[in-house]
């Protein structure tokens, strides 16, 4: 892969798959590939300081989800954050939002922090930061924009968006925001440690971002009791939400 146009053309490919197969993993893949089509107009539109590297970023980044994608299809082990977001495509009483926040979850808390130390050398992390919070921008500005898409899916979803809000249980208890800065913090960590300690740290990672997806999987009650109204006001079949989501 060697190209943001690559990265686009693989995503393309998951959808078809997904909507063959009417799988719920169709779900991420479509915000993913919306996020990476943004990503390439903000290079082309020169919204970064860099876009030769940005574009490396992505293609980097990208490929740790379709790696993991890959041998989930293998059925072979990936990381555990992955793992769990994966094996609840196969849960029927999971909402849209949920498989949503779960592919953020190990893509952007464990999979971007990764890439960026992986194109980054321990003198020069410190200069990829401006765009590494532009590319995040960009996404946090989706995840508002997918908000509108879920309100086809489900029409009380904008009154309900408040309390998806809430910081006091484990699914409201991921944002966005708190995501991108975990990421950046481990870019920084990664650049600076010795290879026989960075996997250690990476797995270390992995365990926390696998914790909050069980979180996100099982709320607590108030929010799981909510999460159960949303799923069972859900409209459309597997492919029309994936059409939803476009």
């Amino acid at each position: 892969m060697k190209t943001i146009d690559d990265v686009i053309k693989r995503l393309d490919e998951i959808i078809i798959w997904a909507e063959k197969n009417q799988s719920t993993i169709g779900y991420f893949a479509v915000l993913y590939h919306r996020m990476t089509v943004a990503v390439k107009v903000g290079i082309e539109k020169d919204q970064f300081e860099d876009g030769p590297r940005m574009e490396k970023l992505d293609i980097v980044f990208a490929n740790r989800y379709f790696e993991a994608f890959d041998l989930v299809q293998k059925k072979t082990a990936t990381t555990k954050s992955w793992h769990s977001a994966f094996e609840a495509t196969k849960l029927n009483e999971i909402t849209v939002i949920q498989h949503l926040l779960l592919g953020i979850n190990a893509h952007i808390n464990l999979d971007l922090g990764i890439a960026a130390s992986n194109i980054s050398k321990k003198e020069d992390i410190l200069k990829l930061e401006k765009d590494f919070k532009q590319i995040n921008t960009i996404i946090s500005a989706l995840i508002d924009d997918t908000k509108l898409q879920l309100s086809k899916i489900w029409l009380p979803f904008r009154i309900f968006t408040v309390l998806l809000k809430t910081e006091s249980d484990g699914i409201i208890n991921f944002s966005i925001n708190v995501a991108r800065t975990f990421s950046w913090e481990n870019a920084k960590i990664l650049t600076n440690l010795e290879d026989k300690n960075k996997l250690n740290h990476i797995n270390e990672m992995d365990r926390n971002v696998a914790f909050l997806a069980e979180k996100i999987v099982n709320p607590k009650w108030f929010m799981k009791t909510v999460l159960w109204i949303m799923r069972k006001g859900e409209s459309g079949t597997v492919n029309e939400k994936i059409q939803f989501l476009k």
